[in-house]
């Protein structure tokens, strides 16, 4: 070996190294499982504060926080939380604690922001409560419900209950109206509420009006006909039946709404009136409404604030507030959501249903100038209101992580001096409805194997608001037929609901008969055949993206991953095969390595081979064998220990140096008669031989360096002037050399002095174990025994 090849050793196997450590940017992405690490801790709880706030994320050592202030779920390219973030305006912050495979579940709190200016009232509005039990999680998640309403409401002046208390309109089961009696009871007394004004209004559901209004306090439900005047803080305030108009509850409401708005002590005051069911044509364009007859009344007064709950459609989407002639506001369901009927993820296929897992309500702040309206999930968790065999789930298991997050921004309704002015104010109305529609970003959809079938991994489009909805068109690639996998008035759901909202879908290709829940998946694709994927996204207004399209084959199984982690997984293999002598020829770097424990690694090394010969099945299994190959890459690479030869090429290059020097100054035959030659070249034989072995432990390198300077020094004190070399016992007075070994230098003829026969193609490799200075001193014995010879004369 020569010098120069062994002092590139070292930093050739920290390149190496460096290299395993690495992990490639195509593997790092390839696999995420969630909450293997724990979700980051929060230094603020979701709530209602004064001014702009900071906010501290902790996780798990070794963890790094990505957040977002927009209701999105971070991902790795999303800020890093480095330091406490500043909330300057209401928002739902998001953090998520990144590994370099995992990524924990999200943390999210919504921070409303509010100014010092104190409110002239406070009010919070909830609907559909249905609530026909008193044992079980339908009772238990209000615990939750009230905890979250105290934090961002702790002291409200009223709480209104807009229909719906109980679940079945039988029109005999009017005394499960105890259950949500008492649970109000309870939980206002348990949060400090006791003294909070209760207003409740008859819903579809709560048998007949006469028979829930003896199961309530009248304060809470005054007289027996379902409508009835109030005041909140001295706002007017009115409650309507829905269920039964005629004309005259319609009398009674507009002399009352005519009167407020003729009297100067009232006419810029803004009414607050309360009905189960929407208005037509005003929120979500009055789904489930009816008694046009009211918005008639309604539409000559521009002050009137109308809430009404029975659709359970959610507050997320923006057409939940509507301004024309009055202000609409849907305030939810605090028992489940619904969409407009779109299809959803149930297990390994989809199917049509308008139910999602929400919990959600409006809290009512009202100032001199404006009314703000901010929108709150009690729960708004991932997941279905049905199991995938249609069975009826949704919140069983109370607490919900989403508790307290923000459903949208808030509404600000502005107040005018006068009826006219507040129209004039008007911002909700058609003319203003977005027209921003969703974008593509540069992530790629693709589609998956799972065990199941192909799925789709759909990155989603960007909104200025969010991406409602997605169609889905897929052609086969073959015969350019489109198949009928998903109708096409079909939309999938993007759970643009769900707290904090996905930034990518999984969606499988495969829908269930019927497009009905619990039904068997009877539509998929054809493993190993070639599709065309179209994709549309929509914002809730139906504004329309570019269309996306890609080719996929159904079944294919990406490999890149795989490959990234082979391709840096492979050298160190063969590398610490080459070192233990399990792989031909060595490379020049291999020396610079020891294996000590080879039976350990040759087993490290048949792991890592079972790993990259895998075949995985689906693509999640492709993407863990990715990351099994780096796992085994690097078990293997921790048998590998860096050696420094570089003190032994000193040595020996010093010892050939000081043999020329004398071959030159003085005869051969009187310089080898010496028996300290003898001795050197004995010790420096073995010292290349060492160089030239594989496997080589640090220890016995640096003994063997440490024999042949300590031969040097010998061989060179021997022949100062006026020292005799002698002769020495058994050697040739005349050549100096030993009896029958036909060379004056212990080399075979014709081979360059220094060198091993043969180079390093089938190089030597010792034991990291039995390398050593006994080791050594069995070769120079071999070599007739100059190397004690030597030590005698130096310790002499």
């Amino acid at each position: 070996m020569s010098i120069g090849r062994i002092a590139g050793i070292a930093l050739a196997g920290v390149a190496l190294l460096g290299a395993q450590a690495a992990l490639p940017p195509s593997t790092a992405a390839a696999a995420v499982t969630q909450s293997e690490v724990a979700a980051p801790a929060a230094s603020l709880e979701s709530g209602r504060y004064v001014g702009a706030q900071t906010i501290t994320f902790t996780a798990d050592p070794g963890a790094e926080i990505r957040y977002t202030l927009d209701g999105t779920h971070p991902t790795r390219q999303s800020p890093l939380a480095t330091g406490p973030i500043t909330v300057e305006r209401t928002a739902n912050v998001t953090a998520v604690a990144f590994t370099d495979r995992s990524e924990s579940l999200p943390t999210i709190r919504g921070i409303l922001v509010k100014t010092a200016e104190e409110p002239l009232s406070q009010f919070a509005v909830m609907s559909d409560i249905h609530l026909s039990t008193g044992a079980g999680p339908a009772w238990d998640k209000w615990t939750g419900y009230f905890d979250t309403l105290k934090r961002i409401m702790p002291n409200p002046d009223a709480i209104i209950s807009n229909g719906d208390q109980i679940n079945d309109n039988n029109f005999n089961t009017a005394s499960d109206h105890q259950y949500p009696r008492t649970m109000l009871e309870q939980n206002l007394a348990r949060t400090g509420m006791g003294d909070t004004k209760v207003m409740m209004s008859f819903g579809n559901h709560d048998d007949r009006v006469y028979r829930m209004a003896e199961q309530y306090p009248d304060a809470w439900f005054p007289g027996d006909t379902g409508y009835y005047e109030t005041e909140i803080s001295g706002f007017p305030a009115f409650v309507v039946n829905t269920e039964a108009w005629n004309s005259t509850q319609a009398s009674w409401l507009y002399g009352r709404l005519e009167a407020l708005s003729k009297d100067p002590a009232t006419q810029g005051q803004p009414i607050f009136v309360f009905g189960h069911r929407p208005i037509p044509a005003t929120v979500w364009d009055g789904a489930q409404s009816s008694n046009s007859g009211l918005k008639q009344n309604l539409s000559a007064f521009p002050q009137v604030v109308y809430f009404s709950g029975h659709s359970h459609l959610n507050i997320t989407d923006e057409r939940s507030i509507h301004q024309q002639d009055f202000t609409s506001v849907n305030e939810g369901s605090m028992s489940y959501g619904e969409n407009d009927g779109k299809f959803q993820v149930f297990g390994p296929g989809l199917a049509r249903d308008a139910t999602i897992p929400t919990a959600q309500s409006v809290v009512v702040d009202v100032y001199a100038d404006r009314i703000e309206i901010d929108r709150i999930n009690y729960a708004a968790d991932p997941g279905r209101t049905y199991t995938d065999d249609g069975v009826w789930s949704f919140q069983e298991k109370p607490p919900f992580n989403s508790s307290g997050s923000l459903a949208g921004p808030t509404w600000t309704v502005a107040r005018g001096a006068t009826p006219a002015e507040t129209k004039a104010k008007f911002t909700y109305t058609q003319a203003n409805r977005n027209a921003v529609a969703p974008a593509w970003g540069e992530a790629q959809p693709t589609v998956r194997q799972t065990e199941s079938g192909p799925v789709l991994r759909l990155p989603q489009a960007g909104d200025d608001q969010f991406t409602s909805e997605y169609t889905l068109v897929v052609k086969d690639a073959q015969t350019g037929a489109t198949t009928t996998l998903v109708p096409a008035n079909g939309r999938i759901y993007s759970d643009y609901v769900v707290a904090p909202k996905p930034a990518v879908l999984d969606i499988p290709l495969a829908v269930r008969a019927g497009d009905r829940v619990g039904q068997p998946i009877d539509r998929t694709l054809e493993s190993g055949r070639s599709y065309e994927a179209t994709l549309t996204a929509y914002d809730s207004y139906g504004n329309a993206s570019a269309p996306r399209s890609f080719t996929f084959t159904a079944g294919e199984i990406d490999r890149s991953g795989i490959e990234a982690a082979a391709a840096t997984a492979t050298p160190v293999l063969e590398r610490v095969e080459r070192v233990i002598g399990a792989h031909t020829p060595a490379e020049d770097a291999d020396f610079g390595f020891v294996v000590a424990d080879v039976p350990a690694a040759k087993l490290a090394a048949a792991e890592l081979r079972s790993q990259l010969d895998a075949a995985p099945a689906t693509q999640d299994v492709a993407d863990a064998t990715a990351w099994a190959i780096t796992d085994a890459a690097d078990a293997l690479a921790a048998y590998l220990a860096p050696v420094d030869r570089d003190g032994l090429a000193t040595a020996i290059a010093e010892a050939r140096s000081a043999l020329d020097t004398a071959d030159t100054a003085r005869t051969r035959a009187a310089a080898s008669g010496d028996e300290t030659e003898r001795a050197l070249r004995a010790e420096l034989a073995a010292a290349e031989e060492l160089q030239e072995t594989l496997n080589v432990a640090q220890n016995a390198l640096d003994a063997a360096a440490e024999e042949l300077t300590q031969a040097v020094t010998a061989w060179k004190a021997s022949t100062e002037p006026g020292t005799d070399p002698g002769t020495g016992p058994g050697t040739d007075p005349g050549t100096g050399a030993t009896p029958g070994t036909g060379a004056s230098n212990g080399q075979g003829a014709g081979e360059k002095p220094g060198s091993t026969a043969g180079g390093n193609s089938l190089a030597n490799t010792g034991s990291a174990v039995l390398a050593g200075v006994g080791a050594l001193a069995v070769v120079a014995l071999a070599a007739g025994g100059a190397l004690l010879a030597a030590r005698r004369i130096r310790q002499s």
